[in-house]
């Protein structure tokens, strides 16, 4: 790990310490500069989660990752800092999926600080959280974007996330350890199975400073902090590749050519984009 290079990938310029404040500050500034992306389980490439592989990805080569890919690199930065941390799985419930069938194919963390803890977690796709949560924290928290809470229902916890009135569940976790192998066999299913979302469709997110940008496929959408939303559907692979860079802020030529991506572009939306 060189930490140094992480802090100069996300803009940190502070004097890091295993308090609350540094974790604070790495957690609104990691998402903003590293973002949600899915190019490599879309275009059929493996998915390391290696801390290695991890950190080349999305430091040294200007890339993002998914949840596995984004929590493992936070984890690996907080532990050398002198945080303590456990990793846990959640059930994502999010657009109404029952917990009781959702499998566990998300990783967040829980960090120790001071006799409390926090819930750290920059990989949730659209709605990543861009500050930590107190654990028992029970009301509304503030973070730099949307309002969470934590909700306790016996040994499971559910996050719930307010982006306009309504308060809308994320997931459900509890404080069970998970060892790499646990995270290993979810990031297969997600990363390889023919039914997963992230086969089957390119997902890309980012906070900014006002608002958020989400992609499907060649769906753009520009949320605003003020409540305005703007859509647009790109035309052609090209549209989505240089958005990919200028917006998402991915370098592809890291893991994966450009031409495999204008590709699975066309297979996916044969209709709708021309690819010449």
């Amino acid at each position: 790990m060189n930490i140094d290079q992480y802090f100069d990938r996300i803009g940190f310029t502070g004097t890091p310490k295993a308090n609350l404040e540094t974790l604070q500050e790495i957690h609104h500034l990691h998402p903003l500069a590293i973002p949600f992306e899915n190019i490599s389980s879309f275009t059929g490439a493996s998915v390391s989660l290696e801390p290695d592989d991890v950190f080349k990805k999305l430091v040294a080569q200007g890339r993002g990752g998914y949840c596995f890919e984004q929590n493992l690199l936070l984890a690996t930065v907080l532990k050398e800092l002198g945080f303590e941390i456990s990793s846990h799985a959640a059930r994502v419930v999010w657009r109404g999926t029952d917990k009781r069938e959702a499998p566990r194919t998300h990783m967040l963390l829980k960090v120790a600080i001071d006799g409390k803890d926090w819930i750290a977690d920059v990989g949730f796709g659209g709605i990543t959280m861009t500050a930590p949560l107190q654990l028992e924290g029970g009301a509304s928290q503030a973070t730099p974007h949307e309002e969470f809470r934590i909700v306790r229902e016996g040994n499971d916890y559910l996050i719930a996330v307010r982006p306009g009135n309504d308060w809308m569940p994320m997931y459900a976790f509890d404080l069970s350890h998970q060892q790499a192998a646990d995270f290993s066999l979810a990031n297969y299913f997600v990363a390889t199975h023919p039914g997963s979302l992230f086969v089957n469709n390119l997902v890309l997110a980012r906070p900014f400073p006002n608002g958020r940008h989400a992609l499907l496929n060649n769906n753009w959408v520009k949320y605003s902090r003020d409540g305005q939303k703007t859509e647009k559907v790109l035309q052609s692979p090209e549209e989505v590749i240089t958005l990919l860079d200028e917006i998402f802020k991915v370098r592809l030529e890291g893991t994966v050519e450009p031409d495999v991506l204008r590709s699975r572009l066309a297979d996916v939306l044969p209709g709708s984009m021309e690819t010449d």
